[in-house]
């Protein structure tokens, strides 16, 4: 039977002096290495248990990774004998480099963000960055590869995330984003799926903050006399132009231009889903479009919200987290109850339709979801009121 044992070869070195740490195999007195592209000093180096000491800077995250490559050896070995076949010591070193992939995760995560960059998804590139980011402070930055993210990885990134008191939602996301990755790598054909660690795991998430509000305070809003504060009227303008246009999101409020009006009509392609809108102009609209635009220049922006060309993200997203410390200022006057941003308006369109008798698979269609499994999210808090109002009415 073949031999095992992780060691740090002191008699080789790389630029910064560290050695390389490799599995060593032994069969039939014939030895072969792995380079398993971690290194370490000397003196961060327990020689007698072969693992990284505590003076190594990633020793917990290291030990975990050596003890990983140590079982896939192992596990290659021990089938090796069941099939009771001559083998070398090369054929455990090829069975064990065979299940490393060709990337590791940050290397194939940092190119999925390059290309969501390049086709102008910059919402989903900065998620993917986020999770990249914390991911990485829970490794200690040591690279991993896709086989060696196992479900008590995936464990002890939830319970780091808990340890840095993040909200479930946050580490719902996180783990979500992680999936997704994932699920892209294996696609691509960077993993395997027979290393998916997803499988039996469950994410945990709990229901958000309502978000949706009534078609009173929507009138309140529309109402509210703002003579004395005249910097949150163009705040509320894009607020009511998003709910009077089935909930448009604020993103694509800010790359209208001239050009999208057609007849009656304003036709645009919603920037996060690539879905084709024409959405009939109402007198509402038609009153705030023309306190904007002229509507002479077919390529210019309706609404002052993109400036500089070729800095578009950056100035949309200025502009919302403007236009959302407003909304609240906004809400407050009004006393309705809940924090209004530029996401009320599209969950309340929703929920309003909802509570006018509108079947769902309409809302769905104008709100250009796929299923009308994701507009129910938006109509959960509603079905909930629903049936308290009913208890109300049967008890009293």
């Amino acid at each position: 039977m073949a031999s095992l044992k992780i060691r740090l070869l002191d008699y080789k070195q790389n630029n910064e002096g560290r050695h390389p740490i490799v599995l060593q195999v032994i069969k039939d007195r014939k030895r072969k290495l792995l380079y398993l592209g971690y290194y370490a000093y000397a003196k961060e180096w327990d020689h007698k248990e072969n693992l990284p000491n505590s003076k190594h800077p990633n020793s917990a995250r290291l030990k975990v990774v050596i003890r990983k490559k140590l079982n896939v050896a192992e596990r290659a070995i021990l089938d090796f004998d069941d099939r009771d076949k001559p083998y070398t010591a090369q054929d455990v070193i090829d069975e064990v480099a065979e299940k490393k992939d060709s990337s590791t995760f940050s290397e194939f995560t940092e190119g999925v963000i390059a290309k969501l960059i390049r086709l102008g998804k910059y919402g989903n590139a900065r998620v993917y960055q986020n999770t990249l980011n914390v991911f990485n402070d829970y490794l200690d930055e040591v690279e991993i590869y896709f086989y060696q993210i196992d479900y008590k990885c995936i464990q002890g990134f939830e319970e780091y995330l808990i340890e840095k008191d993040s909200k479930v939602n946050t580490i719902s996301n996180h783990l979500r984003t992680l999936r997704a990755i994932y699920n892209r790598a294996i696609k691509e054909g960077i993993t395997r799926e027979e290393y998916y660690p997803f499988k039996n795991y469950k994410i945990k998430s709990e229901k958000t903050q309502k978000r949706a509000i009534s078609k009173d305070d929507i009138n309140k809003i529309r109402d509210l006399d703002l003579k004395d504060r005249p910097d949150l009227v163009m705040a509320r303008d894009f607020f009511l132009f998003s709910f009077y246009n089935r909930g448009m999101s604020f993103i694509d409020i800010a790359l209208l231009k001239v050009k999208n009006i057609q007849k009656d009509h304003i036709n645009y392609t919603r920037k996060k889903t690539g879905q084709h809108f024409s959405i009939k102009i109402s007198d509402l609209s038609e009153m705030i479009i023309k306190q904007y635009s002229d509507l002479q220049d077919p390529d210019s922006y309706i609404f002052p919200i993109i400036k500089r060309k070729g800095n578009e993200d950056l100035d949309y997203r200025n502009a919302m987290r403007l236009m959302n410390k407003k909304l609240k200022k906004i809400g407050e006057k009004v006393d309705i109850g809940a924090p209004l941003t530029t996401y009320v308006s599209r969950h309340s369109w929703a929920t309003i339709g909802k509570r006018s008798g509108i079947p769902i698979a309409v809302i769905s269609e104008g709100l250009g979801h796929e299923t009308e499994e994701t507009t129910q999210i938006y109509l959960d808090n509603f079905e909930n009121e629903v049936l308290d109002d009913a208890n109300d009415k049967i008890i009293r």
